[in-house]
């Protein structure tokens, strides 16, 4: 009987410890659970914060007024107001001379290029009946590879109509010259240049011009032509 009691105690002892520790297990496991889970809510919490300060957009720069800026025009100049009745001014002078023969044999001076100008006649006419009927321009040069021009008009000298400025290439006559010659017998039918009707006693204008432009004469006005009442 009292043995039975002591084994009695001994297990129900074994069973309240058991029970105890049951307990104790249980209180920790339920305590360790609430802190994990306190813990993850806590990263929770930090991790949206941290996105919420990630996505909200930053705060907006005041912005600074730049100057404006201009872009350049290039300035208007007034063009020169240029006398359309005769060429531009003389760069190089030179003097008309009349001449019989357009042969020269003087020594060149090669600084200039239009060294002399010459005419056969300071009179012509488009009848050979009333005198001759032909004008020949020489030019004596510095260097006979370059090029020139003899630009011309006539002027009627009773009411000043003026013809357009027309040019001629003066050709190679010489070593040291080039020449050009104006024929007007319109009854020949050998004439080379033409002007407008009811023309009268004129004066034949004419400059010599380079072909680069660089050099030319004054405009010579010396010279009479007679056209043909048409």
């Amino acid at each position: 009987m009292r043995r039975n009691l002591v084994f009695g105690s001994i297990w129900l002892v074994f069973i309240l410890a058991a029970l105890a520790c049951s307990l104790t297990t249980q209180q920790d496991s339920t305590l360790e659970n609430t802190r994990v889970a306190l813990a993850v809510q806590q990263t929770s919490i930090v991790l949206e914060q941290t996105d919420n300060a990630q996505i909200q957009p930053p705060s907006a720069t005041p912005e600074v007024a730049l100057p404006p800026t201009y872009t350049p025009y290039p300035t208007y100049t007034q063009p020169a107001v240029t006398n359309t009745d005769v060429l531009p001014p003389t760069l190089i002078p030179a003097t008309a001379t009349l001449a019989s023969t357009a042969t020269f044999t003087a020594t060149l001076t090669p600084e200039l290029l239009i060294q002399q100008v010459l005419v056969d006649r300071n009179v012509f006419y488009c009848v050979a009946n009333d005198g001759p009927t032909t004008l020949t321009i020489t030019v004596r040069v510095g260097d006979i590879n370059r090029g020139m021009a003899v630009f011309w008009r006539l002027e009627d000298k009773a009411t000043g109509r003026k013809t357009d400025w027309q040019s001629e290439d003066l050709r190679r006559a010489s070593s040291n010259s080039r020449s050009f010659t104006f024929d007007a017998d319109v009854w020949a039918g050998t004439n080379n240049f033409y002007y407008p009707p009811l023309m009268g006693e004129s004066w034949f204008l004419f400059q010599i011009i380079s072909d680069d432009g660089k050099e030319r004469t004054d405009v010579f006005t010396d010279i009479s032509f007679f056209p043909c009442a048409q």
